[in-house]
């Protein structure tokens, strides 16, 4: 994963450097790139949590015995939910990392194209990425790894039939996921305001200036 994000970076940095003498041109094709990134990111952040909302509480009231755990005698609605919403998160996780990735890589690819960071709104434009990218290594490297774990011993205890280890493990990945539940509020956040921050400051299509130096423009006229 490293690889590949490491990857990512420098594909666009050297697509950039390729195109430097078309420098506006680099810029707003990436800007839009980087827009679209941030709007993949943003939107598979808050799918996780529809999806979550949706599936527990229907297996809740579907109150459902599971045929491949026969020998659980846990609660089978509960497993069924963390079932069908552990594959979703999984593909929600791969999405924000690739996402991700090439939000990073449009957006250094911009610098090195000419995108200025010369305003403190373009600056903490760069600075709320950043966060972000941290936020997001520390949720899926850290956080996920560990109650992916958890969330393996659980199921194959459970489909052994061995209910009170299985339960350990179900209980170790309970304990986690408030945690989880805040990490995620905290990238939906953060992705919407890197969404914000980019269109407002972002370079405009035909003109080179952003939305932003438009504004403080028209507003000194």
């Amino acid at each position: 994963t490293r690889h590949l994000l490491t990857g990512c970076v420098l594909f666009c940095f050297l697509l950039g450097v390729g195109w430097g003498m078309r420098s506006i041109q680099v810029q707003r094709f990436f800007e839009v790139v980087h827009i679209v990134a941030l709007s993949a990111w943003f939107g598979a952040v808050g799918m996780s949590g529809v999806v979550a909302a949706v599936v527990f509480p229907a297996m809740g009231k579907m109150q459902p015995t599971l045929g491949a755990y026969p020998g659980y005698g846990g609660d089978h609605a509960l497993l069924a939910g963390g079932l069908i919403a552990g594959k979703v998160f999984l593909i929600v996780d791969t999405v924000q990392f690739v996402a991700a990735a090439i939000a990073l890589g449009s957006f250094v690819t911009m610098i090195v194209a000419g995108y200025s960071l010369n305003t403190l709104v373009r600056v903490l434009r760069s600075v709320v990425l950043l966060a972000t990218m941290g936020l997001l290594s520390w949720h899926l490297f850290m956080l996920m790894d560990a109650m992916s774990k958890n969330l393996r011993s659980y199921w194959d205890f459970a489909a052994a039939g061995n209910t009170e280890q299985a339960d350990v493990y179900k209980n170790a990945f309970m304990a986690m996921h408030e945690t989880a539940a805040n990490s995620l509020k905290g990238l939906m956040l953060s992705t919407l305001v890197c969404l914000v921050l980019a269109i407002w400051t972002g370079v405009r299509i035909g003109t080179g200036e952003s939305v932003a130096g438009a504004v403080a423009d028209s507003g000194q006229s």
